[in-house]
């Protein structure tokens, strides 16, 4: 009986190592991190949002994505673009997640990724976006490949070694093969059972004259063993590296009677070498290729193996500074727990991440992103620990400049709204755990516009700039502020414990900005106005806390600016009706609820009428007809104050369009224009436009105006506007005069044609001899400078009477007529011509 043992243990130990090899590579590849993202549903698939992982995937910064500079339709392989378009497609259509495999022409070449996303899809099905995650498999299809091609080695090897057998019979000279000879060297079955010298002649020449040596000395010197390396000529005229091993046989007499053995195909095991150096390769390109720190950690903590761009993040000039050493040991002391925990968890199976700061050898400070998984044996054990270490430090610096971008403001460098209001929130919260109070104030620089407006934008960002250094300069270190926008500016002050004390707090605030800021050579003016409340008295949240210093400062504006008021309830009503009447007026003019009632104006010398005042009135829908002193507020914002007054103009003009159409005289027509309506610039120009389109001659048209127009924001608007009308033929009317600060410089200033006594006086005259003698005095000036003079609110014949003896030229009021409607107007100016 015969038989073979064939020796292994070389092929052992090479498929050993190649499978080793394949595990690192597989760890390696499969923790190297890809890019999370959202994009749009078709090509070129424009992202709103994309991981830091796109760029190391692409070489292109997430700035690239998201500004469009670049899409993930440019990258994709142009062979690919057609086929991951139809699947997409397919998969949103369906409702269906999509895999795609593909190659991207990243900055460092071609690459293979995998994609893996679904569309996302509002409430009635429609799709909105694409999200998912691209990860890089280029290394893995390249890995897989090669262990595909290993694996196919190994079978053939492992078929070939020891299955080759063949039998000499040395009395007979006859050699027969196993039956694979034929197909493994190309052989015909009718070659076998051939001789010795057949099978010496099929050796290379090269070889032959040493085989045959070899084989003659086990033969012939009492040996049991023939064991030769050589090239044997196939049938196609090819050699194949081949190894033998026999033994001899023989008889009673030691004569040798047969060698049995097999022949083992050496080129198989060639080419897995070959595969293994291949894999080795692989390993240590990835390895190298990766910008990653990759390192190989013992289970005892040591490090066993750092790639090259590992030791140059790390700042190491070879492997030996840190070979053998405990990983944790390279970390600072304060993030050695950290590292331990990571490598405690690996050990029992579970992959680890953590963020963490370790500066470099030589001291550069550098974040990383840290991976640590378990590697495993064949047996399933854990035997070496996989460390990916990303430096993060540019990403972490920039996530730091935008975070504080975020929450600051840019001119300043203060806080900004969005910052105060979440220390403001924490502030409350805290407030309510320790059961202290705190305060917020709410700064608003004094004619902050009028700096914008005579000295430029530059001014203005200088005095904010100074303002914030002296606010700075101004409180303690446990007080927060932050600039919420424009020229408005809030405080927290902590350790305040009623409202005298937070009164004081702005008192100082106060003094400390009042001092005079020079520009380009110019002295800039600085005063403010400051609004406070107290937590917990004005307020239970923060949001209201706010609210109220904001009412208090708009409290204290309307009251004539500057200094420090604080809330009080009373004010929440005043807020109330506010905003009440705002939404009544909002109402009004969406509504179209508007009406103009006309009181007339007379010659007090005739008692004729000349003229009437266009007044507002409006109806609402279970009170009736509402006078303006319901919407009030209204006349204060510039949006509100605008409508109503294009609302008024348009519906005056058509009515008197349509008397002048009637032939019916009128006399002049009175409108009233609330500050607010010179804001935008543009008041003369729309004004003389309605009077264009309804064919009313500008001298039909009297604008009134108070004192407070000259003394509110945009007192130039206001100068150009009223030059411009008057310039055209419109009538200025100055009303209230007398009650203001500055009337005199008002009528030298101004294009002034007409000023209205206000019914305040003209209620006194008959009763207060000081009364009657500003208003004698009023007449007399205006008679001087050739202006009319109109007195509002007459009611009783005495004082017709005084005003007429005062030669006063015109009068109104209930005495003469209350205010009608448009059609009564033509019966009324008839009536007093009449009379």
């Amino acid at each position: 009986m015969a038989g073979v043992v064939c020796d292994v243990t070389d092929r052992k130990l090479a498929e050993n190592a190649l499978m080793e090899r394949e595990r690192e590579l597989t760890a390696i590849v499969e923790n190297l991190p890809g890019i999370a993202y959202r994009c749009g549903l078709e090509s070129p698939w424009r992202m709103s949002y994309a991981s830091p992982g796109v760029e190391r995937l692409t070489g292109f910064t997430q700035v690239d994505f998201l500004s469009e500079r670049v899409c993930l339709g440019d990258l994709i392989y142009t062979e690919d673009q057609a086929t991951v378009a139809a699947e997409v497609a397919i998969a949103v259509e369906n409702h269906t997640p999509f895999e795609l495999r593909y190659r991207i022409c990243s900055a460092n070449g071609v690459r293979w990724v995998r994609e893996r996303g679904r569309a996302a899809y509002d409430v009635n099905g429609q799709p909105l976006f694409l999200e998912g995650y691209i990860e890089d498999i280029h290394d893995q299809v390249v890995a897989a490949d090669a262990v595909r091609e290993t694996e196919e080695r190994h079978r053939l090897a492992r078929q070939a070694t020891g299955d080759l057998v063949w039998d000499w019979d040395c009395v007979t000279d006859s050699i027969t093969f196993g039956e694979n000879y034929a197909s493994k060297f190309g052989f015909a079955p009718i070659d076998f059972g051939l001789t010795s010298c057949w099978w010496i002649e099929k050796v290379h020449p090269a070889d032959r004259e040493r085989v045959a040596l070899e084989a003659d000395e086990a033969l012939t010197d009492g040996g049991c063993h023939f064991v030769s390396r050589f090239r044997l000529r196939c049938a196609d005229g090819t050699y194949a590296d081949v190894y033998v091993r026999g033994y001899v046989i023989r008889d009673e007499a030691g004569r040798p009677v047969r060698m049995v053995g097999a022949m083992e195909d050496l080129g198989e095991c060639n080419r897995v070498s070959a595969a293994l150096r291949e894999s080795q390769s692989l390993s240590r390109s990835i390895l190298e290729a990766s910008a990653d720190c990759i390192k190989i950690i013992n289970i005892d903590g040591t490090l066993q193996l750092m790639n090259n761009p590992g030791l140059c993040a790390m700042e190491l000039d070879h492997p030996g500074q840190i070979q053998g050493k405990l990983w944790e040991s390279l970390w600072p002391g304060a993030m050695q727990p950290t590292v331990r925990a990571a490598v405690d968890e690996a050990r029992a199976g579970m992959p680890a991440r953590f963020t963490g700061y370790c500066p470099t050898a030589r001291g550069t400070p550098k974040w990383w992103d840290v991976v640590v998984t378990p590697m495993h044996a064949d047996n399933g054990e854990i035997a070496q620990l996989l460390s990916i270490s990303r430096d993060i430090t540019a990403s972490r610096n920039t996530a730091e400049e935008l975070r504080w971008a975020s929450e600051h403001d840019a001119l300043t460098e203060l806080p900004n709204r969005r910052s105060f209001e979440a220390h403001l929130r924490a502030a409350t919260i805290r407030a309510m755990e320790n059961g202290k109070s705190f305060g917020v104030l709410l700064l608003d620089l004094d004619h902050f516009k009028h700096v914008n407006d005579t000295l430029g934008h530059a001014a203005g960002d200088h005095l904010l700039k100074t303002i914030s250094e002296r606010l700075r300069s101004s409180l303690r270190p446990t007080d927060f502020i932050a600039r919420l926008g424009g020229d408005e500016f809030a405080v927290i002050l902590q350790g305040i414990d009623g409202e005298e004390d937070l009164v004081r707090a702005g008192e100082s605030i106060l003094t400390r900005l009042q001092g005079p800021t020079r520009f380009e050579g110019r002295i800039i003016g600085t005063s403010a106005s400051i609004g406070g409340a107290l937590f917990p008295r004005d307020a239970d949240t923060a949001h209201d806390l706010l609210k109220h210093a904001d009412t208090a400062l708009y409290a204290l504006k309307e009251a004539g600016r500057g200094g420090t008021k604080m809330f009080h309830s009373y004010m929440r009503e005043q807020l109330q009706l506010r905003a009440t009447q705002l939404s009544l007026a909002r109402n009004a003019v969406n509504q179209h609820l508007l009406i103009p009632f006309f009181q007339p104006k007379v010659e007090l010398r005739t008692g004729q009428v000349v003229g009437f005042e266009a007044l507002l009135r409006w109806t609402h829908p279970t009170r009736g007809v509402q006078g303006p002193e319901t919407v009030a507020e209204a006349f204060k914002e510039y949006d509100l104050a605008s409508r109503i007054g294009e609302q008024m103009q348009t519906s005056v003009l058509r009515h008197m369009r349509g008397w002048r159409e009637n032939g019916i005289r009128f006399g002049t027509i009175s409108l009233n224009a609330a500050p607010a309506e010179f804001l935008r610039d543009d008041y003369a120009e729309r004004l003389l436009a309605k009077l264009e389109a309804e064919q009313v001659p500008a001298e039909l048209i009297e604008v009134e105006v108070t004192e407070h127009v000259f003394l509110d924001r945009g007192t130039q608007y206001v100068a150009r506007a009223l030059k411009q009308l008057h310039g055209a033929g419109v009538r200025i009317s100055l009303d209230d005069f007398g009650t203001g600060y500055s009337s005199l410089c008002h009528l030298r200033d101004f294009p002034v044609d007409v000023v209205k006594i206000d019914r305040s006086f003209v209620g006194k005259v008959r009763h207060e001899p000081e009364i009657a003698a500003i208003v004698t005095a009023v007449i007399d000036l205006a008679a001087s400078l050739s202006i009319d003079v109109v007195a509002e609110g007459i009611e009783h014949a005495e004082q017709a009477a005084f005003l007429r003896d005062a030669r006063c030229r015109f009068g109104q009021g209930y005495f003469f007529g209350r205010p009608a409607q448009a059609d009564e107007v033509p019966d009324l100016f008839l009536a007093r011509q009449r009379s």
